[in-house]
């Protein structure tokens, strides 16, 4: 993954407009002109405020255009944003796909690129770990059941 690093606010911008299932550049042409009827009716959060966002990362000088591009990682991520990432990359919600135990997200069930990507994301501060389960390994092509703890407890 490229050494772009976002904030949590700049980085849930990024991937709630990945939703959308729109191209990375009309993304960012939305994005530039901030003409966003194309994107609204397709976001998974549409409440979401993309003016603000922006902002943020206009102030904090987070390049948001290269993050959709290219990818990212995220410079520091809470439980709670690493909950909405879940959600807007993988479709992930908790109890509906996976545990919730204090700072640490077992059950979750990803295909090994989803794991490689997530862990290109979150490393900084999260270990993605396979769950111990007879017959599953990384190889595998089928979806594998992993963990995200947090490193530093």
């Amino acid at each position: 993954m490229s050494s772009i690093q976002l904030s949590i606010p700049v980085g849930l911008l990024v991937e709630n407009v990945l939703t959308s299932g729109e191209s990375p550049d009309d993304i960012i042409q939305c994005l530039r002109q901030r003409d966003y009827a194309q994107l609204l009716p397709k976001l998974k959060e549409p409440t979401m405020n993309l003016d603000e966002r922006l902002q943020t990362a206009a102030e904090v000088g987070e390049d948001w255009e290269t993050a959709i591009r290219l990818g990212y990682e995220f410079k520091f991520l809470h439980i709670n944003g690493l909950k909405r990432l879940l959600d807007f990359r993988f479709d992930q919600k908790v109890e509906r796909d996976y545990v919730q135990e204090n700072l640490s997200m077992h059950q979750v069930q990803l295909h090994k690129h989803e794991v490689e990507l997530l862990r290109s994301m979150i490393s900084r501060q999260w270990d993605v770990v396979l769950e111990e389960k007879d017959g599953q390994s990384e190889e595998s092509t089928s979806p594998i059941m992993v963990s995200i703890q947090l490193k530093y407890q």
